[in-house]
């Protein structure tokens, strides 16, 4: 979509009356004859006079202009690929910074924020096309980068959480509500997901499920949950014993009873978290179109590339002048 012409400078213009200068006689240019009566008709030479002058007002009209900033702002273009629309909201509570699994050491020698942190920037790496947006949570939401096709802001992001130690406590409630929240109001342009990373569950009541299953299925989203086993002590989400009523098995009952896409994923080591990261990757593979806003494009260089040509063609002319009858 194209928008009409803009200037940066506009009090720039003022100087386009100088444009006007060349047509001004200068005596410089005059030549002493006996007798003027006597100078043949010079068809060509009145002609390549008028075409300096004519040169020298474009060079100042065209510096003028590219000084006053030209360009097109509010631009927009439709784009269109295979991907969707991705939250990824990830814990970063105390917990994710211990080791994968329950050991003392991951066998890479990773936390299981960084386990995360690794197979999500390949996530991102590989589905150009996506909108995305990035948010944590902990004792409260924190929401980091709201939905861009700038990738790079969103794997600067994920990069930031392993600076530092995570939160005292994980209220992923209201992390989820939070994260649907990002949606409202947004056009509905390709499928979309929230996917959920955390080592942990949470007890919802009955406000909070119903905050959440109506935000899912109102704005159309699919849900992804990848569970971060913590050895022994954490349940085994896919064996679960109708006793189990731990916070993590009353988190996936919910989720199991919503209208939306649920799916579960399972990971108690680097390699299962990058094949959950993998699955989510061809799943949500879908043809999308979305109007993209595009930053103002300058045009003041073509100006100032036109004033050089004209320089140059000034300068030829001012070599073929002829300066004196001697």
């Amino acid at each position: 979509m194209t928008s009409p012409v803009d200037f940066a400078q506009p009090w720039a213009l003022v100087l386009l009356p100088l444009a006007l200068l060349p047509l001004l006689r200068r005596r410089g240019d005059t030549l002493s004859f006996s007798y003027i009566g006597w100078l043949p008709a010079d068809q060509v030479g009145r002609a390549v006079g008028w075409l300096w002058r004519a040169c020298a007002m474009l060079t100042i009209l065209a510096i003028v202009v590219g000084l006053a900033g030209p360009g097109r702002s509010n631009l927009s273009a439709l784009r269109t690929g295979t991907g969707a629309e991705i939250l990824i909201l990830m814990d970063r509570s105390s917990s994710m910074d211990d080791s994968m699994g329950g050991q003392p050491i991951d066998s890479r020698g990773m936390s299981k924020n960084e386990v995360a942190r690794r197979s999500i920037t390949r996530f991102v790496d590989e589905r150009p096309n996506d909108r995305l947006a990035f948010m944590m949570f902990g004792i409260s939401p924190i929401p980091v980068v709201r939905f861009t096709a700038n990738h790079r802001i969103i794997l600067d992001a994920i990069g930031g959480t392993g600076i530092g130690r995570g939160m005292a406590d994980t209220q992923l409630d209201r992390g989820l509500k939070a994260a649907i929240g990002q949606f409202d109001g947004r056009s509905f342009d390709a499928r979309r997901a929230i996917v959920l990373v955390s080592d942990g569950g949470a007890r919802l009541d009955a406000q909070a499920r119903r905050d959440i299953e109506e935000g899912l299925a109102r704005n159309r989203i699919d849900l992804y949950f990848i569970y971060l086993r913590s050895g022994v002590y954490s349940p085994d989400l896919r064996a679960l014993a109708a006793s189990d009523a731990s916070a993590e098995a009353e988190l996936h009952r919910f989720f199991l009873t919503l209208r939306s896409p649920y799916h579960l994923y399972q990971a108690s080591d680097a390699d299962a978290m990058a094949a959950a990261m993998a699955d989510i990757n061809r799943q949500q593979k879908y043809q999308v179109s979305f109007v993209e806003q595009l930053p103002r494009q300058d045009q003041s260089s073509y100006c100032f590339a036109a004033a050089l040509m004209l320089c140059t063609l000034l300068l030829a002319l001012h070599l073929i002048q002829v300066r004196s009858w001697a």
